[in-house]
């Protein structure tokens, strides 16, 4: 029963993302290798999405010392897109790359030039919770401002990433749930020195000294980057005829990010002079608010909460 909930939950949660970023016409095109995350990512998608509208490339990095597995990647990803039912566009780099930048410089470049010569409006990528907490600790401790927590959004520049909010465990246990296996691709162990200890080594330590250390990380970090964003946070309060101490408008409400979402939530309880409230009582409120009904009335944190078609408010 569990791995049967984490599947439709993962379902539930691209959806969102693909109605949110106004996707549900466009012409997607996969970026796959074979490995988990982007199995996980073809898999999700050809449910959710019209089959016509999208398609899966393979990009072979050339001939080295591990083209063997390259070889067999390709194949693998060939066969996944028959078993979808999807178009597939295999590509092969004419330079060898010695660097995971110049890897993803050359792919990239490759994926762009195929966007345009086959009529798709973005790319899909399977970069997931564990990516994103990786790549901004190591910012972090290369030195970066605001601007650097950022590091990837769901949605950006045609590149469209779905599973930032989820994690490798969870993507394994939907994978095993559509009884479908991934391929380990031996080259990740070596790309990136750094970042493979990261991986390996602190991360594995940091939560085996304290369970639950690295989602606590990954969601403090996020807060932080959306929090130190100040050119999105001024768009948001442009529109504060939506926001007042009287209440939220639930449309308003519905337009916003996950993240956005908690911190206007937020910023209605401080408004209201309550303190006493903690992330996980955002959380709640917020899969509370998740629902179709157009009446919805509860208690978290102490607080009675009373929602209509129009108007998100916490009672006197």
């Amino acid at each position: 029963m569990i791995v049967k909930r984490e599947k439709v939950n993962l379902d539930h949660e691209v959806w969102k993302f693909i109605k949110q970023e106004g996707l549900q016409g466009k012409r997607i095109l996969l970026a796959v290798s074979g490995g988990l995350d982007s199995t996980a990512l073809a898999a999700v998608l050809a449910r959710l999405h019209k089959k016509s509208h999208l398609g899966i490339c393979y990009f072979h990095h050339g001939e080295d010392s591990n083209q063997d597995y390259r070889k067999e990647a390709q194949s693998f990803v060939e066969k996944l897109a028959r078993t979808l039912e999807l178009p597939f566009y295999p590509l092969k780099s004419t330079q060898l790359a010695k660097t995971e930048a110049q890897y993803r410089e050359l792919r990239y470049a490759a994926l762009s030039q195929l966007m345009q010569e086959q009529g798709y409006d973005c790319l899909a990528t399977g970069h997931h919770r564990d990516d994103l907490l990786e790549t901004r600790v190591l910012r972090l401790i290369r030195g970066t401002g605001a601007q650097g927590l950022q590091a990837m959004h769901v949605y950006k520049d045609q590149i469209f990433r779905p599973f930032l909010e989820t994690s490798k465990k969870e993507l394994k246990q939907y994978l095993r749930s559509v009884k479908l296996r991934e391929l380990s691709d031996p080259s990740n162990e070596s790309l990136d020195p750094m970042r493979n200890w990261l991986r390996e080594d602190w991360f594995k330590a940091l939560e085996k000294r304290k369970k639950g250390s690295l989602e606590s990380l990954a969601r403090s970090l996020e807060t932080l980057a959306k929090d130190l964003d100040p050119i999105r946070w001024g768009e948001l309060l442009e529109k504060n005829e939506a926001f007042n101490t009287q209440g939220l408008s639930r449309a308003f409400y519905l337009t916003l990010t996950p993240i956005e979402q908690k911190r206007l939530l937020a910023q209605y309880l401080f408004a209201l002079g309550k303190r006493d409230f903690s992330q996980a009582h955002l959380e709640e409120i917020q899969k509370r608010l998740d629902k179709p009904q157009k009446v919805i009335t509860f208690k978290v944190g102490g607080f009675h909460w009373e929602i209509n078609a129009e108007q998100i408010k916490v009672q006197s």
